[in-house]
C-alpha cells in the first residue's frame, strides 16, 4: 500500500468510525451525509465519492464490523493462551463491544442489504461453530470444560444464548448488565467446576 492508498485508507475508517458513532446515537434513519462529514473532518464529496451514498457507508460499516469481529475472535482462539485467559480476554472483548455499540443501530446497519444478511448468516452458521469447537477442544484439552460434553451440544448450547441476544426485544433493552450478565453466563456456564480461583 502506497502513501497515497494509506492516506485514503484513513480517510475512510475516520468517515466509518464517525458514521458509526452517530448512527448508534441518532440513528440510522435521522443521521445525514453533511453530519458525517463534519464529524469526520472531511467534504461531503468524499463520502459519495468512496461509498457511493449513505446506504452504500451502511454497507460498507456493516461488512466492516462482521470481518473484523471475526477476525479478532479468529486471531484468539487460535492463540497458544492458556484457557482461563482466553475465556477472560473473549468476556472483555464482548464486554468492550457491548459498551461500545447500540444494538438496535447494528441490527439496522444488519438488516440493510441482502449481501450483508448473507455474510451475517454465514458468520452465525459457519464461522461460529468453528469458533465454538475451538473453544470447546481447547477446554477439554485444559480440564475446564467436561470431556463428555459433545460438540453438537455446546453448540446448541451457545445458539440458543446467540439466538436469545438476537431477538428484536432484546435488541431494544439497552441494558450493558443484562447483556453482560447473559455473556458471562453463556461463557461460564459452560465450565464444569468454577474457574473464578484460576483466574485470579
Amino acid at each position: 500500500m502506497n502513501g497515497y492508498e494509506r492516506r485514503t485508507e484513513l480517510k475512510k475508517e475516520k468517515i466509518r468510525t464517525a458514521a458509526l458513532e452517530l448512527f448508534c446515537t441518532y440513528g440510522t434513519d435521522k443521521t445525514t451525509i453533511n453530519e458525517i462529514a463534519q464529524k469526520a473532518g472531511v467534504a461531503p464529496a468524499s463520502i459519495y465519492n468512496y461509498f457511493g451514498s449513505k446506504e452504500g457507508l451502511m454497507k460498507d460499516i456493516a461488512i466492516n464490523l462482521l470481518e473484523n469481529s471475526w477476525k479478532a475472535r479468529k486471531e484468539l482462539w487460535e492463540t497458544d493462551l492458556p484457557f482461563p485467559e482466553l475465556l477472560r480476554r473473549a468476556v472483555t472483548m464482548n464486554d468492550d463491544f457491548i459498551d461500545n455499540i447500540n444494538l438496535e443501530a447494528l441490527r439496522a446497519l444488519l438488516d440493510t442489504d441482502p449481501e450483508i444478511k448473507k455474510l451475517a448468516d454465514d458468520f452465525y452458521n459457519h464461522k461460529y461453530p468453528y469458533i465454538v469447537g475451538q473453544f470447546i477442544e481447547k477446554g477439554r484439552r485444559e480440564g475446564y470444560i467436561r470431556r463428555e460434553l459433545s460438540i453438537e451440544a455446546a453448540t446448541l448450547y451457545l445458539k440458543m444464548y446467540q439466538n436469545t441476544l438476537r431477538q428484536p426485544e432484546m435488541l431494544k433493552n439497552q441494558s450493558k448488565d443484562l447483556w453482560k450478565e447473559l455473556c458471562d453466563l453463556m461463557l461460564y456456564g459452560l465450565a464444569g467446576q468454577p474457574v473464578n480461583d484460576k483466574l485470579e
